[in-house]
């Protein structure tokens, strides 16, 4: 493909996909159609022009909702031109319309290869493929079939993304350059085979070289590219996206097998879609000792840091890490981003981190020879395995996972019309009591009692108020491990546990996670005001979420009457914290994690054990 730029591509298919079940057929699309999108904001101009154009002979290799890879050729009529249209080769084989997976989308891989193989990879797409060692020089452009790309979409609108970069290097001399071979002082892997992600989001592709992949890469210039002593000839190397720590070395070969070793020591950095300009120098000099002109005045990196160095996700979370470099007028800012274990979380090019299995990663951040990092770790998400059966043998069901709770579908003591927000319960007791207009209310008496008496069942629709004088307690004296005899990060349920059977009250770790997202006030389908939470994940209506109804509230004093049911809500968890108990609290403005006195009567809202 002839380039003046590195671009992306629209590519959109003629016929429909029709999902069926497996096997499926390949979607037998005879024609592509390439629109080449000319003026868009991601362009990185290599030189003067603004053209790209199809060169005769560019092939695709289109995985069609199929893991089965088809071959086509840009058309006779097509080359040359920035609308293509693509014809699908005949392989003589029947069998080339089954896949045997049923895809979500379309995956399309430029060059061609007929080793190339894509699978499904959580919502994404893995790609094996296969750098090629040796490239082909093109004037003022990288050779056909180096600049690697691919598309992902659901529909007929594809848009190709570039998985590589590039180097430029600009020579100039007496001699007939043959070949130019590119190592990183610090053994980066260049080519190869290699596994490029392509994501079915606006996320950047990202490629990850495998374990065996060469740390070099050649750029054949056929039968020699002549140099001239006072203009600098361009040669354009597609390359990964790397940081060469350490520097490189290009060791040229002229028409007469002599070779000339070029170093530097400095660090530098591809990153994907765009081009690194090295600056020009004579074959025999090393970068690093050309003087600089009075345009090329270098700024060092002084400093790198991220916004995070510590990270906990869970498989299939995404967050964004962010880089700030100084000095702002350094000369190299660019940040090439790097995960020392691809395997439990990657990093793309624009810093979003995503957790692929439980374990730990150090994600890289790079930028003119400093380094920053974060340790991330991720976590396997629990999986709903019991049902919510409650008091009165109703069944609701599997709880939500969000995080590492597997959290119930009610609040503790919910009955359809009886107690529609659920009860009201003492820190540490068994037994909750109703609201105002629920189905029964309690009776106030004097607290300061034993925990047997507290915890009987014949006392089950009493609340015992307290004072300062009992530290604001039902129970003396005082108890710390009513509800949990274990720890916050080892809870071990007790027998005053209100929630059902494989169900317990929730530590303030489980709590904590749940409230780092949630929605604004709301109402659910019940008429209830309240929020509902998301834990790690970034609150929209898709994610995995539970509703905590603004259930109200009795103070610890007792009286009569509760209050705050539609406005506000406490829910306990089982830590105790002195005198008090922690728990969180909501309402249309706020929430807050804060201890309360544990004579109050909040909320409960069980996760699985």
């Amino acid at each position: 493909m002839k380039k003046s730029l590195i671009y992306i591509a629209a590519l959109t298919l003629i016929a429909a996909c029709n999902k069926v079940e497996s096997p499926v057929p390949v979607q037998d699309t005879d024609f592509l159609i390439a629109q080449i999108e000319q003026e868009t904001a991601t362009k990185t101009y290599m030189d003067a022009h603004n053209n790209i154009r199809w060169s005769e002979g560019d092939q695709v290799v289109a995985f069609m909702k199929s893991s089965l890879g088809l071959k086509y050729q840009v058309s006779e009529e097509s080359v040359g031109k920035t609308s293509e249209r693509f014809v699908k080769q005949a392989t003589g084989n029947s069998d080339d319309l089954y896949g045997g997976t049923d895809w979500n989308h379309n995956v399309v891989y430029y060059p061609y290869s007929a080793t190339a193989e894509a699978e499904k990879s959580n919502n994404n797409y893995a790609l094996n493929i296969v750098l090629p060692s040796e490239q082909t020089y093109a004037t003022e452009s990288f050779g056909n079939g180096s600049m690697a790309m691919v598309a992902v979409s659901e529909d007929n609108n594809i848009v190709f993304k570039n998985v590589l970069g590039g180097m430029k290097l600009q020579l100039r001399g007496t001699q007939k350059v043959k070949s130019i071979k590119l190592q990183g002082n610090n053994n980066e892997k260049l080519s190869g085979a290699a596994t490029v992600t392509a994501y079915t989001d606006e996320t950047k592709p990202a490629i990850t070289m495998a374990s065996g992949a060469s740390k070099t890469i050649t750029l054949n210039c056929g039968s020699g590219i002549q140099l001239n002593e006072s203009t600098a000839t361009e040669f354009i190397i597609a390359l990964p996206p790397v940081l060469f720590s350490r520097g490189f070395t290009v060791t040229v070969t002229d028409a007469d097998s002599k070779t000339y070793s070029v170093e530097t020591d400095k660090a530098n950095t591809v990153l994907r879609s765009s081009i690194l300009n090295m600056p020009a120098f004579k074959l025999g000099n090393n970068p690093s000792e050309e003087e600089p002109g009075d345009d090329e005045l270098i700024v060092p990196v002084v400093t790198l840091s991220l916004s995070s160095t510590s990270l906990k996700l869970y498989d299939g979370d995404t967050y964004q890490l962010t880089a700030t470099v100084k000095p702002k007028d350094a000369t190299d800012k660019t940040v090439v981003w790097s995960s020392d274990m691809p395997s439990v979380a990657t990093i793309d090019q624009s810093g979003y981190v995503t957790g692929i299995s439980a374990g730990t990663a150090n994600i890289s951040a790079s930028a003119g020879g400093k380094v920053a990092k974060c340790t991330v770790t991720v976590y396997s998400r629990v999986v709903a395995t019991a049902d919510y059966v409650d008091e009165y043998g109703v069944n609701h069901g599997k709880g939500t996972a969000i995080g590492m709770a597997i959290w119930a579908p009610v609040n503790c003591g919910y009955h359809k019309d009886d107690f529609k927000y659920g009860k009201l319960y003492q820190w540490g007791r068994k037994y909750g009591q109703g609201y105002d207009g629920d189905a029964t209310t309690p009776t106030i008496e004097e607290g300061g009692i034993s925990a047997i008496t507290g915890q009987h069942k014949s006392k089950s629709n009493v609340f015992f108020t307290s004072t300062s004088e009992l530290n604001y307690d039902w129970l003396y004296p005082q108890d710390s491990k009513l509800w949990n005899s274990g720890t916050d990060s080892n809870p071990v349920k007790t027998e005053n546990d209100p929630c059902p059977e494989g169900w317990r009250v929730p530590t303030s770790a489980e709590l904590v996670e749940l409230n780092n997202n949630y929605s604004s006030w709301t109402t659910d389908d019940n008429g209830r005001s309240g929020r509902w939470f998301s834990g790690p994940n970034s609150y929209t209506a898709s994610v995995p979420q539970v509703f905590f109804p603004a259930a109200g509230y009795r103070d610890y004093y007792g009286g009569a009457d509760a209050s705050g049911r539609g406005g506000y809500g406490r829910y306990w968890s089982s830590r105790p914290y002195r005198d008090t108990a922690y728990g969180l609290r909501l309402n249309s403005s706020h929430i807050s994690m804060s201890d309360d006195s544990r004579a109050g009567g909040y909320s409960v809202r069980c996760v699985q054990e």
